[in-house]
């Protein structure tokens, strides 16, 4: 296993992901945006305030086109005639983001494809008594193509690192003349930093009381026992920006392996299996999950998702003066990611920060900038 992984991360470092290395410039589009709409809603004309902001992966292709994915978010409050009747909640979407754009001289043109992105809150209706009021869901939906129509006249944006552009758009109608709609957008294109980082260290847990056993020919009547866990991490994350200003963009565990062994010098005496643990942690629940972080300056403190493996044990008696009872011990890895966590890590490619507490835990972070 140690083999096999350390020769993945030797890859990984030396070339990177497909997914994350398209070849040509890789920028992100990040965007927001505040409009107004106009409609007909189930009791009469209805007025919609809403507000959008979100991001979208750029990536080249040929002959100057562009094309993108990322996500939107979405809360649309609304403006009803006050009946007294009828009150609906602000709604709240997220969903998927697709882009399609071609350069234009030194500029990009873009616009966003059609999508319906389900918005949800609830509907409250007060009626006279017997019924009075109830509460249902209630679901509405966005359209982001208004935020950059087109394919003409779409929106349009300087190709450069650290362009900013805001884009008004309406009153237009849309929807079969059902809907009117305006719109002002601040857009902004970053260039993309892609990282990786590797993870490799251990920890011991020495927690759990040792077994006792009066029957025990040694002073104490007591035998230690623990169990030590070895790590081996890779995550990736980007950063937008430039020098002092970059920002910490978004992250994830690529690659996970745990393992442990129990430390316990009395084999003679004890042995000892596994057994099952009322909640387990299973090493590969870590792939794709989300790395938080911050940039300061030329630092980045990540931020792992909490993971606690678990591992419990049945330890009997080999010899039959001990008896027959057989201690059941739990161990777990509770400070290895806590610890990962504090440590701001410079951003220089090739970086290798070293570090840990006493004789029970210690790591080792490879720091590999991949554009």
């Amino acid at each position: 296993m140690k083999k096999k992984f350390t020769l993945l991360l030797v890859i990984l470092l030396l070339f990177p992901l497909a997914s994350l290395a398209q070849s040509g410039q890789r920028m992100v589009l990040t965007f927001r945006s505040q409009g107004s709409m106009q409609m007909m809603g189930l009791y009469g004309p209805a007025g919609v305030t809403v507000k959008a902001e979100g991001y979208a992966y750029l990536v080249p292709g040929s002959q100057g086109k562009f094309t993108g994915a990322g996500t939107i978010y979405v809360t649309m409050d609304f403006n009803y005639p006050k009946t007294g009747v009828v009150s609906i909640s602000q709604l709240k979407g997220e969903g998927p983001l697709d882009v399609v754009g071609e350069t234009e001289g030194k500029y990009l043109r873009f616009y966003f494809k059609h999508r319906n992105i389900p918005c949800k809150g609830e509907i409250v209706i007060t009626a006279p008594a017997p019924m009075g009021t109830r509460k249902e869901p209630y679901e509405d939906s966005f359209d982001p193509h208004v935020l950059a129509p087109g394919v003409q006249p779409g929106a349009k944006i300087e190709l450069k690192d650290g362009a900013t552009e805001t884009f008004n758009f309406g009153p237009q109608s849309y929807a079969g003349a059902t809907q009117t709609a305006s719109w002002k957008t601040d857009f902004t294109l970053d260039g993309v930093e892609l990282w990786r980082i590797a993870v490799e260290g251990e920890e011991i847990d020495t927690t759990q009381p040792p077994i006792k056993n009066s029957k025990l020919q040694n002073k104490s009547k007591e035998l230690p026992v623990a169990v030590k866990y070895k790590w081996e991490l890779i995550g990736e994350f980007s950063v937008i920006g430039k020098g002092g200003a970059r920002q910490f963009y978004e992250g994830q565990v690529f690659s996970a392996q745990i393992s442990h062994e129990i430390l316990f010098e009395q084999q003679d005496l004890y042995g000892w299996k596994l057994t099952p643990c009322k909640e387990t942690w299973e090493p590969e629940d870590l792939n794709g999950q989300s790395i938080g972080g911050k940039v300061s300056g030329s630092t980045v403190q990540l931020k792992w998702p909490e993971f606690h493996p678990r591992e419990c044990y049945s330890l009997f008696p080999l010899k039959s003066y001990l008896g027959q009872l057989r201690p059941r011990k739990e161990f777990d890895s509770a400070e290895f990611i806590g610890y990962i966590s504090r440590e701001r890590l410079p951003l220089v490619d090739g970086q290798v920060i070293t570090g840990g507490m006493s004789d029970w835990l210690k790591y080792r972070i490879t720091l590999k900038k991949l554009n």
